[in-house]
This record gives C-alpha cells, sequence and structure tokens, in this order.
C-alpha cells in the first residue's frame, strides 16, 4: 500500500508565487500546518528578493518578477524531484488532507508514466470514457482544460516542456492545451472526493475574496487588509480598489525590503 513518504525524493511541492503577494504567505501557511501538519514532502515558495523564516517552506529567490511562467521555468530547473505538485499561494486548505488517497493517486500517476494529474474537476464535459480509475479519467485532447493552474501533479519535465516564458498564468490556461497533445492528462471525475480540499482562489486580480476573509475569521487565521483591499461587488467600485491596492502595494514592499517574513 503506497505512503506519501515513498515519494518524499520524487515529488516536491510548489507554491508559485512572487513578492507582491508576499501578504498571503503566512494565512497559506496557517492552513498548510492546520490541515496537513504531517506532510513529508519538501515545500518550495516562490518569492522574488523576499526571505522567509518557516521549518517547513524553502524559498527559492529568483530575484527580479520576469512574470508567471518565466519564475516557474527558473524554479523547476532547481528542484530535483521528478514530479512537482503545484499550488499557488492563495489557494487555502480547507480541510485535512486525505493522505492514503493522495499517496494511491501519486502511485498511479507515477507507475503509469501520466504527465498529470489535476486535482479539481472541471465539469461533465470534459469527461473521457476512458477512466483510469473509479476517481479519475483522461481529459480529452480536444478539451481546453488539459493546463490549468489548479492544484495538480506534474511531471517535472513535461511541464518545463508546455510552459513558454513571458507567459501568465491565464495565458497558460488558455494556450497550453494545444502543447499536450502527446501528453497523458489526467483529471478527478468530480470535485466532492478530492484528496486536497482547497479555496480556489483567495486573491482576485489583486483583491482579497470575500469566502477567504470568512473562511479566516472562522478558523481564527490572520489575514490582513493593510494594503490590499476586499472585493467589491460594483465594477466601477474594483477599479478603484485595484488602483488604490497598487499604490499601497508599493509602500508596503519598501517597508518589508531586506525583512525576513516569518511563516
Amino acid at each position: 500500500m503506497a505512503d506519501l513518504k515513498d515519494f518524499q525524493s520524487s515529488v516536491a511541492i510548489v507554491v508559485s508565487s512572487c513578492d507582491a503577494f508576499f501578504d498571503a504567505w503566512r494565512p497559506f501557511a496557517r492552513f498548510f500546518e492546520k490541515f496537513w501538519n504531517d506532510c513529508p514532502l519538501e515545500v518550495y515558495l516562490l518569492t522574488n528578493r523576499f526571505s522567509i523564516l518557516s521549518p517547513r517552506f524553502k524559498a527559492i529567490q529568483l530575484g527580479e518578477d520576469h512574470g508567471w511562467s518565466s519564475n516557474l521555468l527558473v524554479a523547476l530547473d532547481r528542484i530535483p524531484h521528478s514530479h512537482v505538485l503545484y499550488f499557488q499561494e492563495d489557494y487555502f486548505l480547507t480541510a485535512p488532507v486525505v493522505r492514503q488517497q493522495l499517496a494511491e493517486d501519486f502511485a498511479q500517476v507515477v507507475s503509469s508514466g501520466a504527465d498529470s494529474l489535476c486535482f479539481r474537476a472541471r465539469s461533465g464535459s470534459d469527461i473521457s470514457a476512458a477512466q483510469v480509475s473509479e476517481r479519475i479519467s483522461v481529459v480529452p485532447l480536444e478539451s481546453d482544460a488539459r493546463t490549468r493552474c489548479q492544484v495538480t501533479l506534474w511531471k517535472r519535465s513535461s511541464l518545463q516542456s508546455i510552459l513558454r516564458a513571458g507567459e501568465t498564468a491565464w495565458n497558460f490556461e488558455a494556450r497550453g492545451s494545444a502543447r499536450t497533445q502527446e501528453m497523458q492528462i489526467l483529471s478527478y471525475l468530480r470535485r466532492d472526493n478530492t484528496p486536497i480540499p482547497y479555496l480556489m482562489s483567495a486573491i482576485s486580480r489583486g483583491l482579497w475574496m470575500r469566502d477567504a476573509m470568512t473562511l479566516c475569521r472562522e478558523h481564527g487565521v490572520e489575514l490582513s487588509s493593510s494594503f490590499r483591499p476586499i472585493f467589491s461587488p460594483h465594477a466601477w467600485q474594483r477599479r478603484l480598489l485595484r488602483a488604490l491596492g497598487r499604490w499601497r502595494l508599493k509602500g508596503a514592499l519598501r517597508k518589508q525590503a531586506d525583512r525576513s517574513i516569518e511563516l
């Protein structure tokens, strides 16, 4: 029977981020410790110039921010593991990770040679007849959901081969599926039985989502809105809030400079 410890040398967790989202790191870490404190895998957090103090997370400092895909390509070159479990800094865990189920899924991907497994099902229209287990299916070649920036286990070399420097995460989701036609891309069939329950996403276009605020209050996790405003249902207010947030962020980055962030 597979155990997560069996994958310590082959699977690493990569938390995609940059210094502009440093305010999400601490709540991310709090939820990670709350719901996966027995995680045996190495966890890498991508930063630019900021350093972190943490017994759990290891920073990969990338220097100047060159954008999502360029940063990720550099980081993947520094990771020795054959597979990476992709997260983003605003994907807050919401319930305990189901270790045994996750280990079985890892074993399925690694032993079959599949290129990726997305742990968040999309829709019924993307479900293929080619099921590989009771909870996992092949994503059809014609689907536009073969490259989604959800929590996904990737073969590191496969992810590297389809990333393009200069692309945003949205570019990758929109264009990347066409690059995977020779790959076996897997996905969960349903959303109610994932081994990694998480909020997607705590931040939307620079604003804290109200679901994230509620989640943090429920679990006693501090979430600072000192410079990042809270999402508004009104489009005109969101535009103003984002402009305000960008202005405040510059000051927050200057204030934080040369200080380690304790997670």
